[in-house]
């Protein structure tokens, strides 16, 4: 390789070098320094902030549960998974309204969506900030919060032994 060619590689070795390492610890900072408690805690306030938007009569369906997820690079973590139930109210389209604007107030960025049909299911999704994901849907049948906390460092395997004990 002639000397210049050789000189302009190796100078992006560093620039290169330096952005792969942004980018596995952007990656990776959901989980660094939280614990498998604080996750499950964090999913638990987050739910029940949510449903407090919305009013009264909401049930635990799911949860808090152990669930899997990935740090980056083939590192396995755990997350916390949880949902609430109640019954539908008289103005779905409010409530979405109200939910999305806390969620993004929150720091989650948003997403409304909408089934087909006569009578079409509301909801709002999430990502980010608290949550790994969210969904608030706004069934005529009956409403559900639900999230995934950020992953965390865990052992699923030996986390899910300990509780069956």
């Amino acid at each position: 390789m002639a000397p210049t060619r050789w000189r302009a590689v190796a100078g992006l070795r560093a620039p290169v070098a330096a952005l792969l390492m942004v980018v596995v610890l952007t990656g990776c900072s959901a989980g660094i320094g939280k614990t498998p408690e604080h996750a499950k805690e964090s999913i638990v306030m987050f739910v029940e902030g949510s449903t407090d938007v919305v009013g009264d009569g909401w049930e635990p369906n799911d949860g808090p549960r152990l669930g899997k997820c990935g740090l980056g690079l083939g590192t396995g973590g755990i997350q916390y998974v949880y949902a609430m139930v109640r019954s539908a109210s008289a103005d779905p389209k409010a409530d979405v309204e109200a939910v999305d604007q806390h969620w993004k107030e929150l720091g989650v960025t948003t997403e409304r969506y909408q089934t087909g049909g006569d009578d079409p299911i509301l909801g709002v999704r999430g990502r980010g900030g608290p949550v790994s994901s969210s969904d608030f849907r706004a069934d005529p049948r009956g409403y559900t919060i639900d999230g995934s906390s950020q992953c965390v460092a865990g052992d699923f395997e030996k986390m899910s032994l300990d509780s069956q004990e």
